[in-house]
């Protein structure tokens, strides 16, 4: 009690927030209304947030329809929103209209569409009309898309056509696409529709995001067309990230996107993207070697042989040569080592200790003993003393 009439008895509103903060996680239950009260005397509609948020998951069931009215008494849209998504997650069902209320008078899109979500996942089937209504008439296309994602789980099948409509409707083609990708989860016949949305995203960044996104939930026969979009991207970059994504879906593609792969000209995206295809290439794992041996970059070759190196243990010692050519301004052959350690056998790590000592920087250095430290304990001295400068 005392601790509480301390905190109270702050002048600084923040700091009394602060204090109320951190002493709800310690009060015994019969401080809680003494508690709430003094959360509700904070003018400062952030810190009163603050103080509601860190109350929230504390409070008895009997003080949460205090707390809710004290968050709906909150001015500003942001930190109304805020408070009373942390209460949708303790709130019993018979405050959920009241909170769905609360949240459909917040003016500011952004944070209505940020409460509507958190409290999407708790609303009960009967509030859910409403909340998809309050969903739809957010004008800006990217909440209303986030708003229509986090329903998308909770529909039940007779509100997807409505949901499924509002989705179109958005004009922004990657927020489309996204609220599509969310609600095929639900209705796998828009997958076709999806992947066409995908394809008409004008950004090479969103559209390589989308198909990245998507890659898991395409069925078979919609996976060539898939692979046919990823290799529409021109940016090496994006195309490596999505062929990445695509490649746990592909077995029966893998020649043709181990050939898209090789078309890539910038050897870090393309080192990138066959490490990502190296644990589905067991028969191409000859191939991707070859692939790999072109690269010329030291860092980014080595890196590729490292992932390549759980499939084929022969690698080991044409992997830790590599890595010794990495230059090491930025801790790069450090890092390799650090990643190959585990994976050498007995008789490569004197050469790998031998690397690792040639190592100028003391931090770097310190950071590759640490790894190997755990193969060669008559390490641990000699990590040590690198540790310490």
């Amino acid at each position: 009690p005392e601790t509480l009439a301390a905190a109270k008895e702050i002048q600084n509103e923040e700091y009394r927030a602060d204090a109320l903060s951190a002493l709800a996680q310690k009060l015994p239950p019969e401080l809680f209304p003494e508690t709430l009260a003094a959360a509700k005397e904070i003018q400062s509609d952030k810190h009163c947030a603050n103080a509601l948020i860190a109350l929230a998951q504390k409070l008895p069931p009997e003080l949460l329809p205090e707390a809710l009215a004290a968050a709906k008494e909150i001015q500003s849209d942001k930190h109304r929103a805020d408070a009373l998504s942390a209460l949708a997650q303790k709130l019993p069902p018979e405050l959920f209209p009241e909170t769905l209320a609360a949240t459909k008078e917040i003016q500011n899109e952004e944070y209505r569409a940020n409460a509507l979500s958190a409290l999407a996942q708790k609303l009960p089937p009967e509030l859910l009309p409403e909340a998809l209504a309050a969903a739809k008439e957010i004008q800006s296309d990217k909440h209303r898309a986030n708003a229509l994602i986090a329903l998308a789980q909770k529909l039940p099948p007779e509100l997807l056509p409505e949901a499924l409509a509002a989705a179109r409707d958005i004009q922004n083609e990657e927020y489309r696409a996204d609220a599509l990708s969310a609600l095929a989860q639900k209705l796998p016949e828009l997958l076709p529709e999806t992947l066409v949305a995908v394809r008409e995203i004008q950004s090479k960044y969103y559209r390589a995001n989308a198909l990245s996104a998507l890659a898991q939930k395409l069925p078979p026969e919609l996976l060539p067309e898939a692979l046919a979009v990823v290799r529409e991207i021109q940016d090496e970059e994006y195309r490596a990230n999505a062929l990445s994504a695509l490649a746990d879906k592909l077995p029966e593609l893998l020649p043709e996107t181990l050939a898209a792969v090789r078309e890539i000209q910038d050897e870090k995206y393309r080192a990138n993207a066959l490490i990502a295809l190296a644990d589905k290439l067991p028969e191409l794992l000859p191939e991707a070697l070859a692939a790999v041996r072109g690269i010329q970059s030291d860092k980014h070759r080595a890196n590729a042989l490292i992932a390549l190196a759980d499939k084929l243990p022969e690698l080991l010692p044409e992997t830790l040569a590599a890595v010794s050519k990495i230059q090491d301004e930025y801790g790069n052959r450090a890092n390799a080592l650090s990643a190959l350690a585990q994976k050498l056998p007995p008789e490569l790590l004197p050469e790998a200790l031998a690397v690792v000592r040639e190592i100028q920087s003391d931090k770097h250095r310190a950071n590759a003993l640490i790894a190997l430290a755990d193969k060669l304990p008559e390490l641990l001295p000699e990590t040590l003393a690198a540790v310490s400068k």
